[in-house]
């Protein structure tokens, strides 16, 4: 169990370098594609048709912010239970603390686009709590020696 909390912790980490680079991605080719000539509206944006270089990047950010990295934390958090890491469960449900605010965070920035900002900063948060929990579990896995009586 302390290896599937590290390994999910982990994961959790790199899902939110995959959510930075999906945005990113997505914001370079609408950039490119308004640059071109494209026109970005509301019914642009509401249509099935508009594609362009990256538009797949929205959707990966969309999926993966949405569904999967809560569910990592969810697991993560049982599993905390059962690993008997001091402090485990502690750092996952932080972990998922992090993750409701981000969603909530996305979710409403369309309507306060200030949020944006904190939901940037969030993610650096989770980034370094859910590394900070997968490094945990080494520094806890290695038990003492016991001193020798001589």
């Amino acid at each position: 169990m302390r290896s599937a909390y590290r390994v999910l912790a982990y994961i959790i980490a790199i899902e939110v370098v995959v959510q930075a680079a999906a945005i990113a991605y997505a914001l370079a080719g609408l950039s490119k594609w308004v640059s071109d000539g494209g026109t970005l509206d509301k019914a642009a944006m509401e249509s099935e048709d508009t594609t362009f270089t990256g538009v797949v990047g929205f959707i990966v950010h969309g999926i993966n912010g949405q569904m999967l990295i809560p569910l990592l934390a969810v697991i993560l958090l049982i599993i905390s239970f059962f690993a008997k890491i001091p402090g485990g469960a502690k750092w996952a449900g932080l972990i998922l603390l992090l993750v409701v605010i981000q969603v909530l965070l996305g979710l409403f920035s369309s309507g306060i686009p200030q949020l944006a900002i904190l939901h940037g900063a969030n993610a650096l948060a989770l980034f370094a709590a859910a590394v900070y929990a997968g490094r945990r579990v080494g520094a806890h896995s290695q038990v003492p020696a016991e001193p020798q009586n001589a």
